[in-house]
């Protein structure tokens, strides 16, 4: 029942939250309740169950990665949804967007728990189309462009994964999404099936080059949608990649090198490109792209076939939870800093601190231990440049601190109200801040054989109490924030943009559209010329006319018509005539 409930009661929620009054807060509250079920299946180990009756005979399971990640879901879900009740409270379209939550809400835990191709195929596209009305919620011309942009990504993107889908599910001969990698990994095909998925789930991701949705879409859409844009949802086309990919089965090196570059490029290029945004949420969103191009590093370096699978997908699914949990509570801070006050809002800057410090790898936090995941696998592997991609790890807690630096700045420049001003809102914000626990409790996550091979016989909290990892963190950090600092204190060197972003939000689509219009011009012009042309041209029936009263027309009829009267040429015909007719009659 628990496994039904998780899918049914968000869609029920969706309904039933349309019909509350404005100026009501308890659809956060009804929002907030129907993540329970889920929140239950990523604490407690329950058994799968097989429902005959659903699409093609569906399978619900978990298995570790996925079950870390649906507690991250449930716990961003549930804090965004009581925080929406507020933040929209006296929101003309409030119905309209507790609906659309709803929907992508049961979309994201049906594809976290489904064990078979259909349902996951289902369930993920549900999400995708749903959060279209999460994005579009403002109707503002900036909200219908990031919209329209997302909407035509994620169609691009679900024609990419279904023919992949299709493909894994042919080569295996079976819809359970287990059977998959093996299949892939035994198959010819396999690395072009996982090619196709690299590309249709990486639009979700926000893998470059198919990111620039991202920065669009984070901006337009309101606070408890942003946060579960980037901490929840993007995850999903991450669940995506690990069910395809072989990990720990192959060595497929062209793949396992192009993830890992690809990753790094994110890792840096979008947080250098972050930096020159003024809107705090696009510089969020491009740090989203920036850490999820970790995670993309961390299961390229599976595809090398170097690290078992029961190591690596649980650390990919530990730090794709201690980004999300930070990242909601940075998203669903931005709206803070304009209504909270006084004393609150020393605690408000203490959140916001934590969330920046377990993003970048701060000491004490989850994020050191995450970013320790991650160098323990580069270390381990035999992957050609695994040294130099360790460098290149350290450097990126540097434009990580760098890049969330500014995001704080961004918001320190909006004044704060008058008074000690506490709204509703803060408190799920705080609740987010005390229930996602990064620093300790995501640890707790993960099985005991991962944290053994990491941490060996000492146990996890030597790990957090050894002062060279937490120095090591804290001096890569500081270089990052002092320089921030140093910039601001100094006006010839401060360049960064206060009212204008130096670049455009959304980057590579204004070469997509650039593009696009140099080639539309003289397209358009020449199918203008062609147009013209055809109507220069006569139609058939006064080509006809012209032919048909022509002087050498006439002459030729003439002639004809004369050679036709001749004797000749009559008894010739007659004597051919009657000779087919006597052989063919005899």
């Amino acid at each position: 029942m628990i496994w039904f409930l998780t899918i049914v009661l968000p869609l029920l929620a969706a309904f039933f939250a349309v019909f509350l009054p404005a100026g009501r807060r308890g659809s956060g509250f009804i929002l907030a309740g129907a993540a329970l079920p889920a929140l239950w299946l990523g604490l407690v180990e329950v058994s799968g169950v097989t429902a005959p009756w659903f699409l093609m005979e569906s399978h619900f399971s978990l298995d570790t990665p996925r079950r870390i990640i649906l507690l991250l879901t449930a716990i961003l879900w549930a804090t965004a949804g009581l925080f929406s009740g507020s933040y929209l409270k006296d929101d003309a379209r409030r119905g309209e967007f507790s609906f659309y939550f709803g929907l992508t809400m049961a979309g994201n835990f049906g594809l976290l728990i489904s064990a078979d191709v259909a349902s996951f195929y289902t369930f993920f596209a549900l999400m995708t189309f749903a959060s279209y009305g999460l994005v579009i919620h403002s109707r503002t011309p900036s909200a219908r462009r990031a919209a329209n942009i997302y909407l035509v990504m994620a169609i691009i993107g679900e024609l990419f994964l279904i023919t992949a889908l299709y493909l894994a599910v042919e080569s295996a001969g079976s819809m359970l999404l287990a059977d998959i990698p093996p299949a892939l990994a035994e198959s010819p095909d396999g690395p072009f099936i996982f090619l196709l998925g690299l590309i249709g789930f990486g639009v979700k991701v926000g893998a470059i080059p198919l990111y620039f949705w991202l920065p669009l879409a984070h901006p337009a859409a309101p606070a408890p949608a942003s946060a579960v844009l980037s901490g929840a949802m993007i995850k999903a086309g991450l669940v995506g990649w690990m069910h395809l990919a072989p990990v720990g089965l192959v060595e497929w090196t062209f793949l396992s090198l192009l993830m890992v570059s690809l990753g790094f490029t994110a890792v840096f290029g979008a947080a250098i490109y972050g930096l020159t945004q003024v809107d705090p949420k696009a510089n969020l969103a491009y740090s989203s792209i920036s850490q999820m191009g970790v995670m993309t590093v961390l299961l390229g370096i599976g595809l090398y076939g170097d690290i078992p699978p029961e190591l690596l997908l649980p650390a990919i699914a530990l730090y794709a939870f201690n980004h999300g949990t930070a990242k909601a509570l940075l998203f669903m801070g931005t709206a803070l800093p304009a209504k909270v006050g006084g004393a609150w809002r020393i605690l408000m800057w203490v959140g916001l601190g934590l969330g920046v410090l377990s993003i970048a790898g701060g000491p004490l936090t989850g994020g050191l231990w995450t970013k320790s995941l991650v160098k323990t696998f580069l270390g381990e592997t035999s992957l050609p440049g695994a040294q130099t991609f360790m460098l290149l790890l350290k450097l990126s807690a540097v434009t990580t601190a760098l890049l969330l630096s500014r995001f704080l700045h961004l918001l320190y420049r909006i004044k704060a109200p008058s008074g000690n001003v506490a709204p509703a809102f803060f408190l799920p914000w705080v609740l987010l801040l005390l229930a996602g626990g990064w620093w300790t409790m995501s640890p707790g996550l993960l099985p005991g054989e991962l944290l053994s091979h990491i941490s060996g016989a000492k146990g996890i909290m030597d790990f957090f109490m050894n002062l060279q990892k937490n120095w090591t963190a804290f001096w890569t950090i500081s270089i990052g924030v002092i320089i921030m600092a140093f910039t601001l204190k100094f006006t010839h060197l401060n360049v960064w943009p206060t009212k204008k972003p130096s670049l455009p939000p959304g980057d590579f689509i204004h070469l997509i559209l650039f593009a696009g219009a140099a080639v539309a011009k003289p397209l358009r012009k020449g199918i203008s010329l062609l147009e013209s042309g055809i109507q220069s041209i006569p139609g058939p029936e006064k080509i006809f006319y012209i032919i048909s009263d022509s002087k050498r027309t006439s002459r030729i009829s003439s002639a004809a018509e004369a050679l036709l009267r001749r004797w000749e040429f009559v008894g010739i015909g007659f004597f051919i005539f009657f000779l087919i007719l006597f052989l063919v009659l005899r």
